[in-house]
């Protein structure tokens, strides 16, 4: 850090001229970034700014008139304070031109009333200042080196944030272009201080500081697609040169893993994610309020529900990813609040805001886009509450849902109270005694599939399907009739049960969901 005006002023070098400020006491929080002797009074031409200048007054301009315009030479370049030493050409006091002119362009003007080592002074002052550069040098080193580390690491977005905030031991929040928190790092402030009423704060500047300088653009134009935030503890605070450098190299760091990963709305995804993850896992999310407006979950006065889509089938990576995008998409086209993101690699999390009593609308409206997709899914819908307090009961609600629904073609909404005997055996899957049910009842039949090649498995399950109806199940099955009795009878056979009961069934047709649900689908 470059020392301030008053900081000289308290060295003792300085503390031996006995100095007294005339005029710009205001303005002693002003960083000193070189110091020059010089008695020329047409010196200002020389100068470039933020330099405290030392002379004797030997060869200033006689007349108020000459001494004015030289302070306003001054005040013009930057200077950053004028000290002079009394007793060469002013014996008491220096000419009250001066100082009213000094006031007037509100530069610090300092007398010292003793005789002063101007040389004392400057080898002080200039040791400070190599050595804060130094320090600078070190620090932009380091920050170099630390950046680079998380770009070629492939960093996310967060853990730019996080270093940010903590070489800048201020907090520091990275935005996208409509003022969404994607990542926020407090650096141990208050959150809501930090993230609370974040669009209408970010929107306004006022946290910027004065010099505006607490703000960096993410990405250059016209690519731009968000902006790094440095907070000060209040208006009057100046960001330091060195919070500015970092900011810039987070800025760098964001924008360089923009451009190795493309996806155009990884970003926000991964925002939304990180969230989404928490909320499906039952995981008490602390300022749950505060961190879903700042992701621009517009929710107060409204319900939100959650939902789960489901690939139905093998999938990959890029493929969610589509269905991530595709249902962003539509929440934009259809201007309805929502977070969206992949949770794990076969499902993606939403959140949505809505009107009390629209759920139904809104979540139907979205399945409607992604059927048009062509893809096989599963879409659960949990129940609207009208508290975010609840929303992740409904994001689990949804993940259950999701599940435990059959696929169908297309794919339609599916809610808790559609699931009926499948959702209860979703939830009591993992109990050892359904599963010993499961081997009970089908145990035998399908290690004789096993054994055989035969498919009696996959003709009991289309049987169940059709509540008995034998000339649909031929239809699914692709065989006839005859030929469909002669399976039956098989399968009465090694399963030693009577078909023609509708008890014994219903008690297969309940084994054969259960596996279902445990994640061993039936072939079809």
């Amino acid at each position: 850090m470059l020392p301030t005006l008053a900081e000289v002023l308290a060295l003792p070098e300085v503390q031996r001229g006995d100095p007294a400020v005339l005029a710009g006491a205001g303005r002693l929080h002003r960083a000193i970034r070189w110091v020059h002797v010089a008695e020329l009074a047409d010196i200002a031409p020389l100068l470039q700014g933020d330099e405290l200048l030392l002379n004797t007054g030997i060869l200033l301009p006689s007349t108020d008139r000459g001494l004015r315009e030289y302070v306003a030479g001054l005040a013009e370049v930057g200077l950053a304070g004028l000290a002079i030493e009394l007793g060469r050409r002013y014996t008491d006091r220096l000419p009250d031109a001066l100082v009213e002119a000094a006031e007037e362009h509100d530069l610090t003007l300092i007398a010292f009333r003793r005789e002063t080592s101007f040389v004392a002074v400057t080898q002080a002052v200039h040791q400070i200042v190599v050595n804060a550069q130094m320090t600078e040098l070190q620090a932009s080193e380091e920050a170099h080196r630390a950046f680079t580390r998380l770009t070629l690491g492939r960093a996310r977005p967060q853990q730019v944030v996080d270093l940010v905030a903590e070489m800048a031991d201020r907090p520091v929040v990275f935005e996208n272009l409509v003022h969404h928190v994607i990542a926020y790092n407090t650096a141990g402030r208050d959150h809501d201080a930090v993230i609370g009423d974040w669009e209408r704060r970010s929107r306004s500047a006022r946290m910027l500081g004065p010099d505006g300088r607490g703000a960096v653009d993410v990405g250059p134009e016209p690519g731009r697609f968000g902006r790094l935030v440095l907070l000060t503890d209040g208006t009057d605070e100046q960001v330091t040169p060195r919070q500015r450098m970092l900011l810039e190299r987070g800025a760098t760091a964001l924008a360089m893993g923009r451009l190795i990963d493309r996806d155009a709305q990884n970003l926000e995804l991964q925002a939304h994610r990180t969230l989404l993850t928490e909320l499906a896992a039952g995981v008490d999310v602390p300022h749950l309020a505060a961190r879903l407006t700042s992701l621009g979950l517009r929710w107060k006065g409204r319900h939100v529900t959650g939902m789960v889509v489901r690939l139905a089938g093998p999938g990959d990576a890029d493929e969610l990813r589509g269905v991530a995008s595709d249902l962003l998409d539509e929440l934009r086209v259809r201007r309805t609040s929502g977070l969206v993101g992949p949770v794990d690699d076969e499902r993606v999390v939403a959140l949505l805001a809505h009107p009390p009593g629209a759920a139904d609308t809104v979540t139907d409206r979205v399945v409607e886009r992604l059927a048009r997709t062509g893809a096989r899914l599963v879409v659960g819908v949990g129940s609207a509450v009208d508290d975010v307090a609840g929303s992740g009961g409904s994001v689990r609600e949804a993940l259950v849902v999701a599940d435990s629904a059959a696929p169908t073609d297309p794919p339609r909404a599916v809610r808790l109270y559609d699931l009926r005997l499948r959702g209860l055996l979703h939830l009591l899957r993992h109990d050892p005694r359904v599963q010993q049910y499961v081997e009970r009842e089908l145990g035998t039949l399908l290690a004789h599939d096993a054994r055989t090649g035969e498919q009696l498995t996959t003709t009991l399950a289309a049987y169940c399907r059709t509540g008995g109806n034998k000339v649909r199940t031929a239809e699914l099955c692709h065989i006839s009739r005859p030929a469909l009795y002669a399976r039956l009878q098989r399968i009465g056979h090694v399963v030693d049960i009577d078909l023609a009961d509708p008890e014994n069934v219903l008690a297969l047709h309940v084994a054969l969901l259960a596996r279902e649900v445990m994640g061993q689908p039936t072939p079809k």
